[in-house]
């Protein structure tokens, strides 16, 4: 028995309606039987006589969705007044509505005002503005060429993945109330590695983050030039160019610059990015019960990037550890850099000062008997 060819009605469609109706009836043409027609473009017949009636209205394109009558539909003058008092103010629906009412005497409730300027949005003459502004591309940084700690990534890791960890480990830390945020910072040439943990997720802690990394190498005989990578996180400057601005005027006075990667792109700090799943696997997960507060935690945390630094050996260092590829290229460096000591800081963002102005934390306003000293060489 020959095989009937097919012909797929439904893509010709989404390519253009008119033709796909015109190719079915092309086909009726040569041969008029309507069930092989069906069979051979794979549709009903019911459609067949759909097209059949619209050949004889002498239209073939997609008639119009809207209904006949729209007896609750805003009036044509008043739709014109919503859309040229938008240009005008270029207010939102809310504030809109109550300039109507205020000084048109109009009285149009704001969701109705929404309807009607996504209806006729390409009559916002103002959205053309946007497409003006100018979009300065990332720096490009050349990872492979990189000599110590001339590249520093940024990031900061939420403890409690539900990707990494179980239900009852998760139980289990909020048991004893285990913060949640780990702060890090990896060197792109040696993968040597800095941790700390906070409770929130803020600023100040981020602010605290950068000088705390800035004062650990300076004091331990880092003395060149410092790029730090960052993702847009709030916690790290974000959206905010105030933020951002005073930042970078900060850490420029310890030889420090900022760059902060492209929205969504976590390639961009790619290798921080990957130390988080040894952070989880090796550390995370098989001493979650170990850790009973935020004193096991910083002992912990201790204990593990002392072995993520100096015993650990990373295949992407040709299996050496991070510390001897450190030393192999900085002979002269303070062998004490390696015993990094994590640290709580919400304990420390209220003693920053008032120089800050962001040295008040919502869960930790009173003062504590913590004093963070940064000593800079």
């Amino acid at each position: 028995m020959e095989l009937e060819p097919r012909i797929s009605y439904k893509l010709l469609r989404e390519i253009n309606p008119a033709a796909a109706r015109l190719a079915v009836l092309e086909y009726l043409k040569t041969n008029g039987n309507i069930s092989k027609c069906a069979r051979i473009f794979g549709i009903n017949r019911c459609v067949i006589y759909s097209i059949l009636a619209k050949q004889k209205s002498g239209d073939l394109s997609d008639r119009s969705k809207r209904p006949h009558s729209q007896p609750q539909k805003t009036a044509v003058p008043i739709e014109k007044k919503v859309i040229e008092t938008k240009n005008k103010t270029r207010y939102g629906p809310k504030r809109l509505s109550l300039y109507l009412q205020d000084f048109e005497s109009l009285t149009v409730p704001a969701g109705t005002i929404r309807h009607i300027l996504r209806r006729n949005k390409d009559q916002i003459t103002y959205l053309k503005h946007y497409a003006q502004r100018k979009r300065i591309p990332r720096e490009f940084i050349d990872w492979y060429q990189a000599k110590p700690f001339e590249i520093v990534q940024i990031d900061l890791k939420e403890i409690r993945d539900h990707k990494a960890l179980s239900g009852e480990q998760m139980i289990h830390l909020d048991k004893y109330h285990v913060p949640n945020y780990q702060l890090g910072a990896l060197d792109v040439n040696s993968r040597f590695k800095l941790i700390g943990y906070s409770r929130e997720k803020t600023w100040t802690n981020g602010l605290l983050w950068y000088l705390w990394v800035i004062s650990w190498l300076r004091t331990h005989g880092i003395e060149n030039k410092i790029v730090f990578t960052v993702d847009n996180g709030e916690e790290f400057g974000g959206r905010s160019w105030m933020k951002v601005k005073e930042l970078r005027t900060l850490i420029k006075s310890f030889n420090c610059r900022l760059i902060q990667n492209h929205k969504g792109h976590f390639e961009e700090n790619a290798h921080l990015e990957r130390s988080h799943r040894t952070d989880d696997d090796e550390f995370y997960i098989p001493r979650c019960f170990e850790i009973k507060g935020e004193e096991d935690l910083c002992h912990e945390g201790a204990n593990y990037i002392y072995y993520y630094n100096n015993l650990r050996r990373h295949s992407s260092l040709g299996y050496q550890t991070p510390f001897a590829r450190l030393k192999q290229q900085l002979p002269n460096i303070d062998d004490r850099i390696k015993y990094v000591l994590p640290i709580m800081f919400d304990k420390v963002a209220v003693d920053l000062g008032p120089w800050s102005r962001y040295n008040v934390l919502a869960q930790n306003p009173a003062s504590t008997t913590f004093i963070f000293i940064i000593s800079i060489a």
